[in-house]
């Protein structure tokens, strides 16, 4: 029987026509480049580093499964391995994603408080939006007038959902308190207002160009504003850390360029908002903005899940050129042998805003194609001054690359990056560079998973996890019911828990065994190679559970042999003992003419 915890708040109906819903290759996709092969869907697993795609997506079985590292699940696994979120929260994620609400079995629990709490500060976040944009649009207005000067067009407002907030101290306070049901507190815990010193709520934008800040589905998370003819206040302003807006997890513009092509060849991250919508007026349509000069390995992570090839263009002043070292440390970590990381530094005094509006589209790709690969960057723009006849300067320059060289997990990059040292250096002794950055060989290896004995009934156990449909072969349940046999309770459960629930996919049937005693074997019988073609497994199975008769006439057979010779037979047992013997005869007799 399905052994469920306590702690588990949520229907098991409910999970199962959630996973139901959710098209696993279409979730997959989002964050990882798949490409269609035969009936399946391949990439470059993201749990281990290899060069050959062994990460396998199965729409039929609504499966994933790495035939390089064994990592393997349905859509709720992907979630809490790839974006390393709970049960919980990966279930709150799909729900999301399919539009629907989330049950709790506990009317009053605080998940369920938590989670609506969660969904009302969505939805105020989007009407918030909603005021900021007609402000926007009631022209003519301060924050219209400066952005139609920078050169952003009408289209490009509504396509980003710009909005001003005016310089009133709580239009949006006094709208919640009029206009909604909802509790004036939760504009705090969502970042709109704040309290006075007369602990007052007032908000917290004013006299700003907002920018809602989404995420890759279109969700408002928080916002961002930039200060419009005033400076007695910060130029820029986010919200604060709240339950929906963590400022080192975002990037601007990533739902607009997910709109546009969800697997650009190329990412060109930028430091402002202007600058992406700029260039996305220009058919520039793989910029996005970090949020702050300073980016996180999170931010890095979530840049080479969507494209293997980033390149960082900041503002051309020393900030500017600080910040590409910044980013540099940060992304070492991060680089594979096909990975590939560029650096386009702009000439002073220019933004990607500016400069493309001033040269145009053309010019501006040319300057993108030309930049500069990492390689070149670390060597060439180092932030002192080297003189190469200096022995010391030489020894300083290795204190300082080395390191940063050690960072890189690609062999390859890391044995050209030495060569380039070197030469810089004149040290063409190859074994002493080898000395001072090892190269750690990698174990590529399949997973090996320890092996389990082989069994008639562990075998039918793991070609209906793999294939539920072959309960339709069954046609005697109750007969299978009566049989001796070792494993028989939980087939015949797993049996009719496929036929009741109408569940004909890997990744949905192995849900229900969740939290349960079973879930590990399960779990280990949906990746069994039990090399059997597929062609023949239907027919296997037939033959199988033909076995599974022949198992339970010897079983039998040996309990009426012992008990003769104990005790001996009464007639009765004496006849059943012959009825076995001519049936295992003749079935024997069959198999093997």
């Amino acid at each position: 029987m399905i052994i469920k915890k306590p702690r588990k708040k949520i229907p098991q109906n409910f999970i199962h026509e959630l996973i139901e819903r959710t098209d696993i290759v279409e979730l997959i996709n989002k964050h990882l480049s798949l490409k269609k092969t035969g009936n399946n869907y391949k990439t470059l697993c993201p749990f281990h580093y290899e060069k050959t795609p062994s990460f396998t997506v199965n729409p039929q079985k609504q499966f994933f499964y790495c035939f390089g590292c064994g990592v393997h699940g349905n859509a709720i696994d992907f979630l809490i391995k790839h974006e390393k979120l709970d049960f919980l929260s990966s279930i709150k994620e799909l729900t999301e994603l399919n539009g629907i609400d989330l049950p709790y079995i506990q009317k009053n629990s605080e998940l369920k408080k938590k989670y609506f709490y969660k969904k009302n500060i969505y939805f105020l976040l989007k009407k918030i939006s909603s005021i900021y944009k007609k402000n926007l649009l009631k022209i003519p207005n301060e924050a219209y007038s400066y952005l139609v000067k920078r050169g952003i067009t009408y289209i490009s407002m509504k396509k980003f959902s710009l909005g001003f907030a005016i310089s009133e101290n709580n239009q949006i306070t006094n709208y919640i308190k009029e206009k909604t049901a909802i509790n004036t507190s939760i504009l705090i815990d969502c970042g709109i207002s704040i309290q006075n010193i007369k602990n007052n709520y007032i908000d917290r934008f004013k006299k700003r160009i907002i920018f809602p800040i989404k995420d890759q589905y279109g969700r408002i998370k928080g916002f961002g504003g930039r200060i419009v003819n005033d400076k007695n206040y910060p130029k820029y302003l986010n919200s604060p850390e709240t339950i929906t807006f963590h400022k080192k997890k975002n990037l601007y513009g990533i739902y607009e360029l997910y709109l546009h092509n969800p697997k650009p060849k190329k990412i060109l991250v930028v430091e402002g908002y202007l600058d992406v919508i700029s260039l996305t007026q220009f058919k520039i349509n793989y910029a996005v903005a970090l949020l702050g000069t300073i980016i996180t390995s999170y931010q890095v992570k979530k840049l080479f899940q969507i494209s293997k090839n980033i390149i960082f263009c900041f503002d051309g002043d020393d900030a500017g050129r600080k910040a590409n070292w910044a980013l540099l440390n940060t992304c070492l970590p991060f680089l594979y042998d096909h990975y590939k990381i560029d650096f386009l530094l702009l000439p002073n005094n220019e933004d990607p805003s500016s400069l493309i509006h001033k040269e145009g589209k053309k010019k501006f790709e040319k300057r993108i194609q030309q930049s500069e690969p990492l390689y070149s960057f670390l060597f060439k723009r180092i932030p002192y001054k080297i003189n190469f006849n200096c022995i010391q300067d030489c020894i300083k320059l290795s204190l300082f690359i080395i390191p940063l060289i050690k960072k890189i997990p690609s062999t390859v990059i890391k044995i050209h990056l030495r060569k380039i040292l070197g030469d810089t250096i004149g040290i063409l002794d190859t074994y002493q560079l080898k000395k001072l950055i090892k190269i750690k060989k990698k174990n590529t290896s399949p997973l090996k998973i320890k092996t389990i004995k082989m069994t008639t009934m562990r075998l039918l156990i793991s070609l209906i996890i793999q294939n539920p449909i072959l309960v339709k072969k069954i046609k005697n349940i109750k007969k299978i019911q009566t049989f001796q046999i070792n494993g028989k309770s939980i087939f015949i459960d797993l049996i009719q828990l496929i036929i009741k629930k109408k569940i004909f996919k890997t990744g949905h049937l192995l849900e229900f065994y969740r939290f349960t005693k079973w879930e590990k074997i399960f779990q280990y019988f949906s990746i069994w190679d039990h090399m059997i073609s597929k062609k023949n497994v239907h027919n296997i199975f037939k033959e199988l559970l033909h076995n599974l008769e022949i198992q339970d006439l010897e079983y039998q057979y040996n309990q009426l042999i012992i008990q003769e010779k104990k005790n001996g037979l009464n007639t009765s047992e004496k006849k059943k003992l012959w009825n076995i013997t001519k049936k295992l005869i003749k079935i024997k007799n069959f198999i093997y003419q």
